[in-house]
């Protein structure tokens, strides 16, 4: 375990329970360089041959790592499983940010769970396992990246043969602890910004074309887009009107209208961080017209599971 820059008392609490001999528990500290850096550094020192990752604000199941062995036995080496995540019973009772995660989370598990086949853009590393040997073979985590990290090893692991497989079974909670509307708002910036980074990374693959969603995804959201991602003026009064709007709505008891506001506020936010790292919003509306000509491009939005990958397992792989 590494504890990433942590000044509370994670150290002294680890160190008691390892003075048990319960669990054969190994830590360490490092200054703080993100989750991404963190995480692939404690697998590096690791000694299993199958790493299992889960965020910290986890309820899990009695045989959760028992279930994740079982799922991946088919193909030690290649097989990803991602497990169930759901969030508390009250999660329409939180804050309205916590609410559209946990929407968006619930509905990908459903559809996987109804038979979409998983593939990287499912990748979330909140509650997965797969083999340290297939992980250091694509190079571990990127440590530049401080959020979208998951989907992009996802990428890496499914182009070197990775199997992804859903496993209802491999069962977890989620208590979020993102904590404020502030800090959820500039993260959804953050990965507009960064989704550009590992675009460009990938050689521009349309796969991962950050303005994906913005040509195939909901005609409210575009409008919304268009209207309020311009620049960093309208973008800031735009949100808030918005977020003045959800209340509203919540307080008077009309819960989904309200969750749709805040939905609108994820993708202008995302796309105002997409235009700033494109640079304009022309360059960004030049972007999307070329990803809409490219005949290579998906034809819906990313979902959690998908039939459409073009770097599905070759079946020569164990």
């Amino acid at each position: 375990m590494c504890v990433d820059g942590s000044t509370d008392d994670t150290m002294q609490v680890l160190e008691t329970e390892a003075a048990r001999n319960e669990l054969p528990l190994r830590f360490f500290r490092q200054e703080n360089a993100g989750q991404a850096a963190a995480r692939h550094q404690a697998i590096v020192q690791a000694r299993a041959e199958r790493i299992v990752i889960i965020d910290d604000d986890m309820g899990l199941y009695p045989d959760f790592l028992e279930e994740h062995l079982k799922a991946a036995a088919f193909s030690p080496v290649y097989a990803v499983v991602l497990g169930k995540i759901e969030p508390p019973e009250t999660w329409k009772s939180g804050p309205l940010f916590e609410a559209v995660r946990d929407h968006g989370m619930m509905r990908k598990f459903r559809e996987m769970e109804r038979g979409w086949v998983p593939s990287a853009f499912a990748f979330a590393t909140a509650n997965a396992s797969f083999s340290r040997e297939l992980y250091l073979r694509v190079g571990g985590f990127d440590a530049s990246l401080r959020l979208h990290e998951d989907c992009e090893l996802g990428m890496r692991l499914e182009r070197a043969g990775a199997k992804f497989v859903f496993h209802a079974a491999a069962y977890a909670i989620h208590y979020s602890d993102i904590g404020s509307y502030e800090k959820w708002e500039r993260r959804q910036f953050e990965y507009g910004r960064i989704a550009v980074q590992v675009w460009d990374k990938f050689g521009k693959d349309p796969m991962l074309h950050p303005l994906r969603n913005l040509v195939n995804g909901n005609p409210a959201n575009r409008a919304a887009v268009y209207l309020l991602s311009r620049n960093a003026t309208a973008t800031r009064a735009g949100t808030d009107l918005l977020r003045a709007i959800g209340g509203v709505l919540k307080r008077s008891g009309v819960f989904w209208p309200a969750l749709a506001t805040y939905k609108a506020i994820y993708a202008v936010q995302y796309h105002a961080g997409v235009r700033e790292a494109l640079g304009s919003w022309s360059a960004l509306r030049e972007s999307q017209k070329a990803f809409a000509r490219d005949p290579r491009r998906p034809l819906e939005p990313t979902r959690g599971g998908t039939t459409h990958s073009r770097h599905s397992v070759s079946s020569d792989q164990p």
